[in-house]
């Protein structure tokens, strides 16, 4: 399940629409006590011995005995659809079927921790290294687990594509000089491999979780919140298709296999 809210200030000038910011949030929910719904948005290791039931993801067995393992998230669109974002802010939960902490303070104790990676894509093909998430205790609900990090992209990766995209802007032949979705498009058939080369922003996240999976032990949710923000000026949409695409802020949707 994928959710998202959005807020926006702006206000017009001429043909340019200047906007504070727009800031936003997509949130991934997989319910693991659904298993044909789990399927469509994740993947596992060791599918004969570790799956979801109606209790949730695992296997059946004595406590005491663990199996390793990982599940893979299907990557999730963020930022607008014709924008992406530089950055991203994440907070995940997790739920099990047993306590996740059974105290806190100085002596506390972990029960059901995974790591959990995450990494970033602008085309959903190419993909930065997976990257750790912090561990903490949920400030909001003391006994449970919370799991942060942000993914961004220095501004001097993207400086070069941005200034390939200012001069693809001032172009007659165009539909909409902002929409960042067309001038990929555009971009990959100069360069079919540009983006085998360059992550200049983040269209995409992806998650994995790894641990030892204990036997009758259960996670049946996994939830992440995903923050974003991007610039707000731009050139006022021309045509109904560029404005109905201005509309659109369900996230980034470019892929470069698409294009091919």
């Amino acid at each position: 399940m994928f959710r998202y809210s959005l807020a926006v200030l702006a206000w017009c000038l001429s043909t340019v629409v200047a906007a504070a910011a727009i800031m936003g949030s997509h949130q991934q929910v997989i319910d693991f006590t659904q298993p044909d719904q789990a399927a469509k948005l994740a993947t596992w290791s060791d599918p004969q011995h570790l799956g979801c039931t109606k209790e949730g993801f695992g296997w059946d067995g004595d406590k005491h005995v663990s199996r390793d393992g990982w599940i893979e998230t299907e990557p999730f669109a963020i930022g607008t659809s014709w924008r992406p974002t530089h950055n991203a802010k994440i907070r995940i939960k997790i739920q099990t079927n047993y306590p996740a902490i059974v105290s806190t303070g100085r002596d506390s104790k972990a029960f059901y921790t995974p790591s959990i990676y995450v990494r970033y894509s602008a085309d959903r093909a190419h993909w930065s290294d997976w990257q750790p998430t912090d561990l903490n205790e949920d400030p909001r609900a003391p006994g449970t687990v919370l799991y942060t990090t942000r993914v961004g992209v220095p501004e001097r990766t993207c400086q070069a594509y941005r200034a390939k995209f200012q001069e693809w802007s001032r172009r007659d032949d165009i539909s909409w000089a902002s929409d960042e979705d067309e001038f990929c498009r555009w971009l990959v058939k100069q360069d079919s491999d540009y983006f085998s080369k360059e992550r200049p922003f983040v269209g995409y996240v992806q998650f994995l979780l790894e641990t030892s999976f204990k036997g009758s032990l259960r996670l049946t949710r996994f939830e992440a919140d995903v923050s974003w923000g991007v610039g707000g000026i731009h050139q006022r949409a021309k045509g109904p298709a560029a404005e109905k695409r201005q509309q659109n802020q369900n996230g980034w949707n470019f892929r470069v296999v698409d294009e091919r």
